[in-house]
């Protein structure tokens, strides 16, 4: 992602107010849809705060201190039915809709249980993504209900392989909804819509292609969404090949999902050279990408349906 576009956005104000935008002064009007919707300061707060709990792999207690954070934003957001299920510790809750069903909006929260690693992209800042855009949006939405899951033990564990052992937060999430008791605040897997996933979204040169498994039209929103933010469908853009991930429990369940990742991380190869490395810092981590992704999520997310 080219951050001297962001930069550029801050040089004319929004919709219905006008600026004197080059050097000869001229006037000129922002797009309709250049207002600003989206808190990428506090987003990027977000990370930070993730980030000073140290290493978060699941069952350890500064994933358990996680999840209660995660739970204290929610609420303060004013998120409905705000709660952990267990035993692995996703953080869900609701924000209504007036209109029957749901779409799930997700990350993970627990980081890979590696020595010293960090996790500010992978996966502080999809976190930080959907917690903005919980204060963000309204707090009840003309569309279907919006159901948020943040959830736990989306990393494998060491020595495991990740088909068999990775997801299990997301697993969990799909099997309560499948449930007719007991759901612990997932919804019904049958009233389920859509599922939307951020996952490594932070990254400074942010690509974020269509991965070969999701649902295009999903992927197409969130690039049209980006073209009214600020008139460029980037980063949504390109393709890559699968990759797996917290997505893939829903498609199992017949549910349409987007992944949005950028797996590069830093480069052109896949994966790149940060992930799942101690490199994977704060300064690897720019708000203006954050911006990126929570500027179509804020309008994309509400059209979905």
């Amino acid at each position: 992602m080219n951050a001297g576009r962001f930069a550029a956005i801050g040089a004319c104000f929004a919709a219905l107010v006008v600026a004197a935008c080059g050097d000869d002064g001229a006037d000129a009007r922002a797009p309709t849809g250049a207002e600003d919707r989206f808190d990428s300061e506090r987003a990027m707060a977000d990370v930070e705060a993730q980030v000073a709990l140290g290493p978060r792999p699941a069952e350890s207690e500064a994933n358990a201190e996680q999840a209660r954070l995660l739970k204290r934003e929610l609420r303060e957001a004013g998120v409905d039915d705000v709660r952990i299920q267990k035993p692995y510790l996703n953080v869900v809750g609701t924000i209504p809709g007036r209109e029957k069903g749901s779409v799930v909006v997700g990350a993970h929260h627990d980081t890979v249980d590696l020595p010293d690693f960090v996790g500010a992209n992978d996966g502080a800042s999809g976190v930080a993504v959907v917690l903005e855009l919980a204060r963000s949006l309204p707090r009840r939405l003309d569309g279907p209900d919006l159901r948020i899951a943040l959830f736990d033990a989306e990393e494998a564990r060491p020595g495991r392989d990740f088909a068999s052992d990775g997801t299990r937060g997301s697993r969990q999430y799909v099997r309560y909804g499948e449930r007719k008791r007991r759901r612990q605040g997932s919804p019904p897997i049958g009233s389920v819509h859509a599922m939307v996933l951020f996952d490594l979204v932070g990254d400074c040169d942010l690509q974020i292609p269509l991965e070969s498994n999701s649902d295009p039209n999903l992927h197409a929103a969130f690039a049209e969404a980006s073209e009214d933010a600020d008139g460029d469908a980037a980063p949504f853009a390109g393709e890559t090949s699968p990759i797996a991930d917290d997505h893939q429990p829903f498609l199992g369940a017949g549910i349409p999902a987007v992944d949005l990742i950028d797996f590069t991380f830093g480069s052109a190869d896949r994966p790149g050279p940060y992930w799942h490395t101690t490199e994977d810092t704060l300064d690897k981590v720019c708000p203006e990408s954050l911006d990126a992704v929570g500027e179509a999520a804020v309008r994309a997310i509400p059209e979905i349906r």
